[in-house]
């Protein structure tokens, strides 16, 4: 026992330091904003209300998500996603941009306990991102082993969390900055929610690079001739005592992005 404690210690402490050596970006500017950060109390499973962007991503919460789960999932994914934004910025590095990200959320304390990657070919010479992104991760939550009620709960926060953002004029236009400052794009669709206790995320991905100046990718048809596409999918499952020791790590390492990147929404 004791011996199993101290390997367990060990990993903490190794997932803890690894996140101390990871390196973002410095927000340029914030604009100041209100925007909700706490869930209502009388939430339930049956009601999912929160939609989230966080960086690149669009996350959605079903209403019995903890509090503590929801911000765990937003910091991790905003600190994963730049640290491999920093790292592996260029259309060509996208699969190795994947696996950076789903290295930093390990060490954030969100184990993947499925995980696939693979080039993305579409028909035709546009896209529409939503569209595409909600696809991917409706395959990638038809895999997760939970019961059925809380699949059909995934899709349907996703579902509503992507289309309750393109009447939220303030959410989209936050979306749009953070893929503007990195140049090369990538859209992410992710629903959390819980089982028997446990928070578990199921995350789909596709990357692309913008040709053009335009700011708008969502709701619109994308241009993807010759371009390189890849599609990403990971179910992550939380480790509380790994998350326990690196919250306040992300939380520093994060500074201001965790304001300027971050922006909830209801659905």
């Amino acid at each position: 026992m004791m011996h199993n404690q101290y390997i367990q210690r060990a990993y903490i402490s190794n997932c803890v330091g690894n996140l101390q050596q990871y390196e973002i970006d410095e927000p340029a500017a914030i604009q100041s904003r209100s925007f909700a950060l706490s869930l209502d109390s009388g939430d339930v499973v049956e009601a999912p209300t929160k939609g989230s962007i966080v960086g690149e991503g669009i996350l959605s919460f079903s209403g019995g998500l903890s509090d503590q789960n929801r911000s765990d999932a937003q910091n991790a994914f905003l600190f994963a996603s730049l640290v491999a934004n920093k790292k592996y910025p260029l259309e060509h590095q996208g699969q190795e941009w994947y696996l950076l990200f789903r290295e930093v959320m390990t060490n954030a304390g969100w184990t993947p306990v499925s995980k696939y990657y693979s080039n993305l070919e579409v028909a035709g010479t546009s896209v529409r991102m939503d569209k595409l992104v909600l696809e991917i991760l409706g395959s990638v939550i038809a895999g997760v082993a939970v019961p059925g009620p809380t699949t059909a709960l995934m899709l349907k926060v996703a579902g509503d969390a992507i289309a309750a953002l393109q009447k939220r004029d303030t959410a989209l236009t936050v979306y749009e900055r953070n893929l503007l400052n990195n140049g090369v794009g990538g859209v992410t669709a992710a629903a959390c929610t819980e089982v028997n206790g446990e928070a578990i995320m199921a995350m789909g991905a596709v990357r692309f690079l913008r040709r053009n100046t335009s700011t708008k990718v969502l709701f619109v048809d994308v241009d993807v001739r010759n371009v390189k596409l890849y599609r990403g999918e990971t179910v992550f499952a939380k480790n509380t005592l790994v998350a326990d020791a690196a919250r306040d790590t992300i939380r520093k390492k994060l500074g201001l992005n965790a304001v300027s990147k971050i922006e909830e929404y209801d659905i």
